[in-house]
């Protein structure tokens, strides 16, 4: 049967022995765990500032698009400019400045906001859709744009057909001043009825004069 040694005890040095081992050890460990937490603390704000470094190096602000504005409007189909161009207009029978004019936006198949407008807005013939037009405007001169009939759109196909407006009510109707001077801004709505399954490469013509020279006015392309 094993028997456990009896167990010596322990001689009068051996406590301060024992004593001296564990504070050595105690006083290492803490040298080690100083260290290490400084060590970390400089890691990390070294990183800190090398990723701020980083961070901070100034970026090239991203470049804007430059909106397209014509000095001069150009006249007929063949020189037609896209949605969103401005250029500038002058009708000295309708108004005595010069007006700068932006077809912005066309909306396709505007039939519902159109009956949305206004309940005096009569639906279109079956197999037929309404189009809106927004046209953006600024005047510069002397006097006043009256706005009543300053200018007619007109919507020209590509078979070379033309139709005038639809007049409806529509969501700027109201907001449409019945006159602006120098540096006055608004915009307005024109709608047209088109067979829904009319093509989209037509072309809208601003012009005072539906009926004569339409060829020496400036043409938008539809889409």
């Amino acid at each position: 049967m094993n028997q456990t040694p009896p167990t010596e005890p322990l001689g009068p040095g051996a406590p301060t022995q024992l004593q001296s081992e564990s504070g050595s050890r105690s006083s290492f460990s803490l040298t080690v765990g100083c260290a290490s937490v400084i060590l970390g603390l400089v890691l990390g704000i070294g990183g800190f500032f090398s990723v701020r470094a980083v961070t901070d190096v100034p970026t090239e602000p991203a470049a804007r698009e430059t909106p397209n504005v014509l000095e001069t409007a150009p006249a007929g189909r063949s020189a037609a400019i896209p949605l969103g161009t401005t250029f500038p207009y002058v009708a000295p029978d309708s108004f005595p400045g010069e007006a700068e004019i932006a077809v912005t936006e066309v909306d396709g198949d505007a039939t519902e906001e159109v009956a949305a407008a206004s309940e005096s807005n009569g639906a279109p013939d079956p197999g037929m859709t309404y189009i809106e037009v927004l046209v953006d405007v600024t005047y510069h001169g002397d006097g006043v744009l009256e706005t009543f009939s300053w200018i007619d759109v007109q919507y020209v196909g590509p078979d070379g057909g033309n139709l005038s407006r639809t007049f409806v009510v529509t969501e700027q109707t109201g907001d449409v001043p019945v006159e602006v001077a120098d540096g006055e801004r608004f915009q307005e709505s024109f709608v047209f009825t088109l067979p829904q399954d009319a093509p989209e490469n037509g072309h809208f013509v601003i012009t005072d004069d539906a009926q004569n020279g339409m060829g020496e006015r400036t043409w938008i392309e539809a889409a």
